[in-house]
């Protein structure tokens, strides 16, 4: 009898020993699966958001191109008809979350999209500039000339088809001062270069604060305006290279590095500030943006006078090295 209970224990404690074995598995599996729909969660709003993104820009381009029509070539018609066409094949791709999808843009179209834009952006700011009414025409055409360019040249960029040199002079932190320098002088291009840096900090403005509260309900008001602000700071500080493309050495892929840097800095700048559910959401938000880049394509005036944007979310690896 004896001899029994002690099989009988030793028999107990290996169920005891299996149980616990599987319990761990299961905790396990249901970790992985809950990490899994995570995130297929975020990919089904990223995808999400692009097509609302893509619907905004059908409904607002004709406008756009509207109030364009007097100012570009005579083929107007051909143009919206062939822009209309492009916009729509975009929307109906159905491209997997992150793929690199900015399509290549002809000159005529690149240049009236840039006529179109340009004096909405810049045309008040040229009068603080201290310029005469020739001098901000010459300007003004050097804009449309250098926007029209960045646009046909993205796609080469994402493709890693330009040399380290063209990408710096076209997208690089001293491209606008580079592509003017010949017509204002240090001043006033220091003046111009501070205010298109404050122009992209809008648009990451605008874009992030959406994406930040679609996290969750945690960070709202100052919490949310403060952590905004301070990833902000860090995107387009000196030490990331004012947000700029590409790096230093003209690649995308030490802006992307330097990128994951900036995060981490304005993460352990709020680590204190924040509540744990507040730094919970911004977690996630940063985890988010972890994996690409974001491009601003196309940045308008709106009626009541913000700006509205047109984006595209390259992952981090379809970047050039």
């Amino acid at each position: 009898m004896a001899y029994a209970l002690v099989a009988m224990h030793d028999e107990n404690a290996r169920l005891r020993a299996d149980v616990s074995d599987y319990q761990r598995q299961l905790r396990e599996q249901i970790e992985i699966a809950n990490q899994r729909r995570r995130e297929l969660s975020q990919r089904a709003d990223d995808l999400q958001q692009y097509l609302v993104d893509a619907r905004n820009q059908l409904s607002s381009l004709g406008a756009e191109l509207a109030n364009a029509r007097d100012m570009i070539s005579p083929d107007y018609e051909r143009l919206l008809r062939q822009a209309r066409e492009e916009a729509a094949r975009e929307l109906q791709a159905a491209p997997s979350p992150g793929a690199a999808r900015v399509m290549t843009v002809d000159p005529e179209t690149a240049r009236a999209e840039a006529v179109a834009r340009v004096p909405e952006l810049y045309g008040d700011f040229m009068t603080d500039l201290g310029l005469d009414a020739d001098e901000q025409e010459q300007v003004m055409s050097a804009l449309v000339d250098f926007e029209a360019m960045r646009s046909r040249m993205r796609a080469d960029l994402l493709a890693g088809n330009l040399t380290p040199q063209q990408a710096l002079d076209l997208f690089g932190s001293d491209a606008l001062r580079t592509n003017l320098a010949n017509l204002l002088g240090a001043e006033q291009l220091a003046e111009l270069q501070q205010y298109n840096r404050f122009l992209n900090q809008d648009s990451a403005r605008l874009l992030y604060g959406e994406m930040l509260s679609r996290m969750g309900a945690a960070l709202t008001g100052d919490a949310q305006q403060l952590a905004l602000q301070t990833l902000l700071d860090e995107l387009y500080s000196e030490a990331n290279n004012f947000g700029a493309l590409v790096g230093p050495d003209g690649s995308m892929r030490t802006a992307y590095n330097s990128q994951l840097a900036a995060y981490d800095r304005a993460r352990e700048q709020l680590r204190g500030q924040l509540g744990p559910e507040q730094l919970n959401q911004l977690d996630r938000f940063i985890d988010s943006r972890r994996n690409g880049v974001d491009l601003v394509l196309e940045a308008t005036v709106a009626e009541s006078g913000g700006l509205r944007l047109r984006n595209e979310r390259v992952a981090a690896e379809n970047l050039p090295n």
